[in-house]
């Protein structure tokens, strides 16, 4: 019985020294990007387009402060295919060795493409590939795998990039991997 113990409380500590080697010092760094979108394809409500941006950021890592502002979409909620957006969100990077306010961090891996994350299908063709060129950019990640594009009729969204980013350690989540 005691082997048995002694085994058990072995993996929970090896268990618990592996993810924490997974931990990354990290800083929120706040940023403003511009861009214009236009699609040969869709067209999509203000409300619709503005959801789509954070949900994209938010699932890429963002903090939950994101906002998106498309003028002059204000009082405008009829379908276009052109929109000018700025999006203000913050978003982890690794932290140097003189940052003061570091947070614990994971790098994630999280994926893009049809279905991925859910409430992308075909018709977001177009705009994750506005997203790929100019907000991804701005976001730290890791390539893992994969590419998401448009099909040759630019309304299919083909592919899957699988992507790592970093997002805030939680508490609940620390527990329940000793917990595993």
């Amino acid at each position: 019985m005691k082997h048995v113990l002694f085994v058990a409380v072995l993996c929970l500590f090896t268990t618990v020294s592996v993810n924490a080697s997974e931990a990354v010092d990290a800083v929120w760094k706040k940023q403003e990007v511009k861009f214009s979108y236009l699609s040969t394809e869709v067209a999509y409500s203000c409300d619709l387009m503005e959801s789509r941006v954070k949900m994209l950021l938010r699932h890429l890592g963002a903090a939950e402060d994101v906002k998106v502002s498309m003028p002059p979409c204000a009082g405008f909620d009829r379908p276009q295919n052109r929109f000018r957006i700025t999006a203000d969100f913050s978003t982890l990077v690794p932290a140097s060795e003189s940052d003061t306010d570091a947070v614990n961090a994971e790098w994630q891996e999280v994926t893009l493409g049809k279905n991925r994350p859910q409430f992308l299908d075909d018709n977001d063709c177009e705009l994750v590939e506005h997203f790929t060129k100019y907000l991804l950019p701005t976001i730290e990640h890791q390539v893992v795998d994969g590419k998401a594009q448009c099909g040759a009729t630019k309304h299919i969204l083909t592919g899957k990039l699988k992507l790592k980013v970093l997002v805030p350690v939680e508490e609940t989540k620390t527990i329940s991997r000793v917990d595993k």
